[in-house]
């Protein structure tokens, strides 16, 4: 019997993944999954960077503009839909490509996850609510109760900070001793083939002002304006949005910077998460990243 088979496509922002994914999909004749924790919303097009409507029609897409900004989406959540997806699309053509730069997301969808508890949708609130006033009391709550933890995590991601915080209160555990060490098994009976673009810093970060740019000439800020009544909720808190609610009446060179800055950050936060997951390979940005994928032994 054939062996199926997922290709996972991880990658900082603005690398080039999407464009990528459709490439690889044509070739493998398979379908695509967005693993994207903001392009999953609906409401959210310009400033998460959607596929347009040209590269949506190359290849069947799934994940893109599914849920709401009013439905609390986690790593867990998405998980737990995504995977009657990928079992369908693996019987119908054996393989599928996921493409994302959400690296816990992809995680949770391809791997069994720890034995922890069930999400407590209340207490998180109370959390993130805390989070939007005052980010730090959290992270020094989180370092006095698992200092472990903390000092591995990373502390300017609110979904990691307030997860492990909701365990502990759980449980009245350390979320780090209930995260197992042993190696993960796979939810899915196939071969995963998990894959990185690793670009340099000085190649992304042109990309990422460029895109900054188009987002704005394309009409970021009229999105913005159209969703502002909901941009407390735990979806909005997205680089592109959150700089604009932070200052509605600010000049438009000063919110380019400031999106391009917090985007350069989080792209230097997923590669930290990529360089820590040793089973993921690395390969070049642009036009070599097809034959390098072609390159390696299956």
């Amino acid at each position: 019997m054939k062996r199926s088979h997922i290709w996972m496509i991880h990658g900082p922002t603005a690398s080039g993944k999407t464009q990528l994914a459709i490439k690889w999909s044509q070739e493998r004749n398979c379908e695509i999954l967005s693993c994207d924790a903001r392009q999953i919303y609906k409401e959210l097009n310009i400033g998460v960077a959607r596929p347009s409507a040209e590269e949506l029609s190359e290849v069947q897409h799934m994940g893109i503009a599914t849920h709401t900004i009013h439905e609390s989406v986690t790593a867990v959540s998405f998980a737990r839909w995504a995977k009657p997806l990928v079992d369908s699309s693996l019987k119908k053509n054996g393989e599928i490509v996921i493409v994302g730069g959400s690296g816990l997301y992809a995680k949770s969808l391809l791997f069994e996850s720890d034995a922890l508890p069930s999400e407590n949708i209340e207490f998180r609130k109370h959390l993130e609510l805390k989070w939007s006033k005052n980010p730090d009391d959290l992270i020094n709550e989180l370092q006095k109760a698992d200092p472990e933890y903390a000092q591995n995590c990373d502390l300017k991601n609110s979904r990691r900070v307030i997860r492990a915080l909701e365990i502990i209160s759980t449980t009245g555990k350390k979320y780090s001793s209930l995260r197992t060490q042993k190696a993960p098994k796979p939810n899915f009976n196939a071969m995963i083939h998990q894959f990185a673009i690793w670009p340099d810093m000085k190649v992304l970060e042109p990309r990422i002002l460029s895109r900054t740019k188009n987002m704005l000439n394309s009409g970021l800020v009229e999105e913005a304006k159209k969703l502002e009544k909901s941009k407390d909720l735990r979806a909005m808190q997205t680089v592109g949005y959150k700089e604009f609610y932070a200052d509605p009446k600010g000049s438009k060179d000063q919110l380019l910077n400031d999106i391009a800055l917090h985007t350069r950050q989080y792209a230097k936060r997923q590669m930290t998460w990529l360089k820590r997951e040793v089973e993921i390979k690395k390969i070049s940005i642009g036009h070599n990243a097809i034959t390098e994928m072609r390159n390696f032994n299956y």
